[in-house]
């Protein structure tokens, strides 16, 4: 883990900034809960990659054998363990930075991530899509949101906006500011195990007023 970024995360965590973030959950996104509603959801276990405050793992403890929060910061798992307590619920908590997680193959039925792709460092994108890939149990699902580019950022559906991402993404170019993805930059990323199931886009507000862009997707690893 780097040091580095890991203190950074604790200290956005420890002077109560979490609020400010897109990622920020008052309560789980609606596309969790039609996941766990439907016939062919995944079972077993779950994990919330960069758990934060812990909403999406309360409700994931509630329909899993065992959900598992992840967050690199550790004031994050901490707020996380209270919020389940007081919902009643139970669920295990590790402090780690993705892409390299600690948990055996084929372990999970369901990876959830709402800005946990975007925080890491680009060249360690197809590194996090292996790992997606070792942990899935066949048939197990990825539910992934991810920003939409604004306008500063080239258009990723176009060859050339694609090429210089994957540039980027190898170390071609320099890459600099936020790690914006769009759905065919995910589709090159993607190994070819994982279908996809869903595509789509939403806005967002937080819980200061502001409005984000969001791409979200479903995928599912073929058994």
């Amino acid at each position: 883990m780097a040091e580095g970024r890991r203190q950074a995360w604790e200290r956005q965590w420890e002077g109560r900034r979490g609020e400010d973030f897109h990622w920020y959950l008052t309560e789980p996104p609606k596309e969790l809960v039609e996941l766990l509603e439907r016939a062919d959801r995944p079972r077993g276990a779950a994990l919330d990659l960069g758990c934060g405050n812990g909403v999406a793992t309360a409700l994931m403890a509630k329909h899993f054998d065992v959900a598992v929060g992840l967050d690199i910061a550790l004031a994050a798992t901490r707020q996380a363990r209270e919020l389940l307590a007081g919902r009643g619920v139970s669920g295990r908590f590790v402090v780690a930075e993705a892409p390299v997680l600690p948990f055996r193959d084929g372990a999970f039925g369901l990876l959830f991530d709402r800005g946990c792709l975007q925080a890491i460092p680009r060249d360690a994108w197809y590194g996090y899509f292996g790992e997606v890939e070792r942990l899935l149990a066949p048939g197990g699902m990825l539910q992934l949101y991810v920003s939409r580019p604004d306008r500063r950022v080239s258009k990723l559906g176009s060859a050339r906006g694609l090429k210089l991402r994957l540039r980027r993404l190898l170390g071609g170019t320099k890459a600099r500011g936020p790690a914006f993805l769009s759905p065919a930059l995910i589709r090159e990323l993607m190994p070819p195990s994982l279908e996809e199931l869903a595509v789509d886009r939403f806005q967002f507000e937080t819980v200061t007023g502001a409005t984000r862009q969001f791409f979200y997707g479903l995928f599912r690893k073929r058994s």
